[in-house]
C-alpha cells in the first residue's frame, strides 16, 4: 500500500478536497467520514484546520494501523462484504453530526460503485451531508492519444492503475452519481498538462511540438474542458435518485432517433416564405425527420404568427415540428441552439426563405448510407427572386430568372478554402460532430458562419456528394445578408476563419499531394522559375496519377516524343552533355514518359522549348 501513501499539498488532489470541505463550513466537533481512506493523509489537516473528528474506513489493515497510531478512529470495511451503514454508525460517537463524506480514488476499485453511492446517500440524508469524490479521468489527453495509437499502459498507480476495474469519463461519473441520489454542487478538478501516462515523451502524438500532437490536442480540446483533467474532484448533495437513459451503473442506452433534424432559423418576419419551406418539407419522399423552428428575437406578434403557421400543418407533420425560442446574439446563436436541441443522426439548417425539392431528405439518406459520418452534400441551383405586394397587404415572392448552376456539383476542399461554394441548406452534418466533438457555429461571426463551420468540419469528416439537384438558393434582389452587413464585417470574419485554419495542422483528403504538387509546378511555370536541372523530371507514381483528359494526355505524350526525337534535339545532345560536365552535374536518366501526368508533360515540353539547345537550332528549323 506504500504506493498510495501520498503526502498532503494544497496544490494536489488532497488540497482540492479539503478546499471543497471548507465550502460546507465544518464546525469543531463535526465528523468527516472517509471511505477507502488509505493512509488518510487529509486527517491531520481536517482536524487542525476545522477541529473536526475523522473516521477512516478501508480494507487495508496496514493503513488503518497507521491512522490509529496517529490518534484517529479507523475501521475496516470491505466493499460488497460488509454493511457500510452499520460500520459507519457503529464507529461514530453518539449524537455525532457528519459534515462531509469523502471517497478519494476509491470507487474505481470496486465492482458495484452504484450500490455504494446509494448506500452513502441513505447514510448522508439525515445530516444532508455532502459527498466529495476524487476519481481519475480516463479521457485525459495522454490516455486518449496513446489509445488511438494502440497503447494502453497499465501502471502500479495513476490513471491506469492496474487495480482499477471501473473507468470514468465526466459523463459517466455524472450519470452514475445522479442515478444513485447524488446531485453535483461544486467542481474543483485537478489538472495536469502531462499526466503519469505522458510516456514515452518522444511519441509524436503526445508531444505538442509535433504536427500530429498539435492536431490531436486541438481535436481533444474542442470536445470539452476535461482533456487535461487528471482527477475529477466533485462535491455532491443527497437527493432523489434519477434514472434517465441509463442502467443502474451509469451505462448509456442507445435511443431511437430520427434520421435527420431540420433546423430553420427565423425572425418571424417572412411568414410567407417560411410557409413555402414547410410545404417543401411536408412533401418529402422520406419523412424520417424532425423540424425545429428556432425563433430568434421573436416579438410577440411574430411568435403568434409562427405558432399559428405550425398549428395549421397536417397533424402527422405537425407532431414532428416544434418551436424553440432564443434571444440575443448574432446569426450563429439560433443555429447553435437548434443543433443542440436536435435529436437526429444528422442535422441540416436552412433559412426561412429557401426551397427544397421532394427528394432532398432521401438524397441525404442515400449519401449517409454510402459514407456514414461524412458531411452530406447535394447540388444546389441559384435563382433570382423578388418580393411583391399583393391585395390585402400581404407580401408574396416571385422568381425573376431561370435556375442557374453557379455552385459546383462536387465538393473541393482546396477551392472552399478560397471561398464558400456550398449553401447551408445543401449540406448535412453528423450530429455527433456537435454532441461529441464540441463543434459549433462560431458565435463571434456576424457573417460567413456557415463557411466557417464547413471548412473546419470537412477535413475531419470528408464529404459525401451527390450531383443531383436537391434545393434552390434564392438570391433576393433586395434585403439580403450581403447588403445588411458591411464589407468590413465580411472581410473580418473571413480573415478570422483563415487564421483559425492557419494556426493549427490541417488535414487534407487523399489525392491532395498530387494536386498540390501539380499546382506548385504550374505556379513555378507561370512565375518563370524554370530550373534547367529539372529536365530529368519529377516522375509520377504509376498508381494514383490524376488524368484530366485521356486525349489531351495522349497529345502531350506525342508532342514530347516529337520534340525529344527531333533532329534539332538530337544534334545538340553532345552540347548538352558537355555543358552538364562543365557544370559538374551528375548524369540522370531521362524522364519516363509513360509515368508522367498532364502537368508533368506540359512542364517538360516547356523546358525543351525554353532551352538554349532549342533556341540555337531555330535557324536550322527555319531553313526546312
Amino acid at each position: 500500500m506504500d504506493i498510495y501513501d501520498n503526502a498532503f499539498s494544497e496544490s494536489n488532489p488532497y488540497g482540492h478536497v479539503v478546499q471543497l470541505v471548507a465550502r460546507f463550513e465544518p464546525r469543531p466537533g463535526d465528523s468527516v467520514v472517509d471511505i477507502g481512506c488509505g493512509y488518510g493523509r487529509i486527517a491531520e489537516i481536517l482536524r487542525d484546520r476545522f477541529g473536526v473528528e475523522y473516521l477512516g474506513l478501508d480494507a487495508d489493515l496496514e493503513s488503518l494501523e497507521s491512522l490509529r497510531s496517529r490518534g484517529f478512529n479507523a475501521v475496516q470495511f470491505i466493499a460488497g462484504q460488509q454493511d457500510l451503514a452499520a460500520q459507519i454508525l457503529g464507529a461514530l460517537p453518539a449524537g455525532a453530526r457528519v459534515v462531509a463524506i469523502t471517497a478519494l480514488d476509491f470507487i474505481e476499485h470496486i465492482n458495484q460503485p452504484g450500490q455504494l453511492l446509494s448506500d452513502l446517500a441513505e447514510i448522508a440524508a439525515p445530516w444532508n451531508a455532502p459527498l466529495i469524490l476524487s476519481v481519475p479521468n480516463v479521457t485525459h489527453r495522454d490516455v486518449g492519444t496513446k489509445l488511438a495509437l494502440g497503447r494502453f499502459d497499465w501502471t502500479n498507480a495513476g490513471l491506469l492503475d492496474r487495480t482499477h476495474i471501473r473507468f470514468f469519463t465526466n459523463d459517466v461519473l455524472s450519470r452514475l452519481t445522479r442515478d444513485h441520489g447524488w446531485h453535483e454542487a461544486y467542481q474543483h478538478d485537478f489538472s495536469l498538462r502531462k499526466s503519469d501516462q505522458h510516456f514515452p515523451g518522444t511519441l509524436p502524438g503526445l508531444s505538442t511540438d509535433t504536427p500530429l500532437g498539435q492536431f490531436l490536442a486541438q481535436l481533444r480540446e474542442g470536445v470539452d474542458q476535461y482533456g487535461y483533467v487528471n482527477q475529477f474532484i466533485r462535491a455532491y448533495l443527497p437527493g432523489p435518485a434519477r434514472k434517465a437513459g441509463g442502467d443502474f451503473n451509469g451505462v448509456t442506452q442507445n435511443a431511437a432517433n430520427p434520421f435527420l433534424s431540420v433546423v430553420i432559423r427565423t425572425t418571424g418576419t417572412r411568414i410567407g416564405t417560411l410557409r413555402e419551406g414547410l410545404l417543401c418539407l411536408s412533401a418529402q419522399s422520406d419523412q424520417d425527420f424532425e423540424v425545429l423552428i428556432v425563433g430568434h428575437n421573436l416579438e410577440i406578434p411574430a411568435q403568434i404568427e409562427v405558432e399559428r403557421l405550425i398549428e395549421h400543418l397536417h397533424p402527422a407533420f405537425r407532431s414532428r415540428v416544434r418551436l424553440v425560442r432564443v434571444d440575443g446574439g448574432g446569426r450563429s446563436v439560433p443555429l447553435n441552439t437548434g443543433f443542440r436541441a436536435a435529436s437526429g443522426d444528422y442535422v441540416v439548417a436552412f433559412d426561412d426563405d429557401d426551397l427544397l425539392f421532394g427528394g432532398w431528405v432521401e438524397t441525404f439518406r442515400k449519401l449517409a448510407e454510402r459514407a456514414p459520418g461524412a458531411l452530406l452534400r447535394q447540388c444546389t441551383v441559384a435563382q433570382d427572386w423578388d418580393r411583391v405586394e399583393v391585395a390585402g397587404g400581404d407580401a408574396a415572392s416571385r422568381s425573376m430568372s431561370s435556375m442557374k448552376s453557379i455552385y459546383p456539383a462536387n465538393f473541393d476542399l482546396l477551392a472552399h478554402i478560397v471561398e464558400n461554394r456550398t449553401p447551408l441548406h445543401s449540406i448535412a452534418f453528423p450530429r455527433a460532430l456537435f454532441s461529441h466533438l464540441g463543434f459549433q457555429f462560431d458565435p463571434a461571426h456576424s457573417t460567413a458562419e456557415d463557411w466557417d463551420l464547413i471548412i473546419r468540419a470537412a477535413p475531419l469528416c470528408g464529404v459525401s456528394t451527390s450531383t443531383d439537384v436537391g434545393c434552390i438558393y434564392r438570391h433576393w434582389t433586395t434585403g439580403t445578408s450581403y447588403t445588411a452587413h458591411s464589407q468590413f464585417e465580411w472581410t473580418g470574419n473571413y480573415l478570422n476563419t483563415l487564421k483559425k485554419l492557419n494556426d493549427q495542422p490541417f488535414l487534407l483528403p487523399k489525392g491532395s499531394v498530387q494536386r498540390l504538387r501539380n499546382m506548385y509546378a504550374e505556379l513555378q511555370r507561370l512565375k518563370g522559375d524554370v530550373d534547367v536541372t529539372a529536365e530529368t523530371g519529377i516522375e509520377s507514381l504509376a498508381n494514383g496519377v490524376l488524368l484530366d483528359d485521356d486525349q489531351r494526355l495522349a497529345e502531350l505524350r506525342e508532342r514530347y516524343y516529337e520534340l525529344t526525337t527531333s533532329k534539332s534535339w538530337q544534334i545538340t545532345a553532345p552540347l548538352r552533355v558537355l555543358l552538364s560536365a562543365l557544370k559538374r552535374r551528375p548524369w540522370t536518366r531521362p524522364p519516363r514518359i509513360w509515368l508522367m501526368n498532364e502537368a508533368d508533360l506540359d512542364f517538360h515540353i516547356r523546358l525543351v522549348l525554353q532551352s538554349s539547345s532549342w533556341k540555337w537550332t531555330r535557324i536550322l528549323r527555319g531553313l526546312r
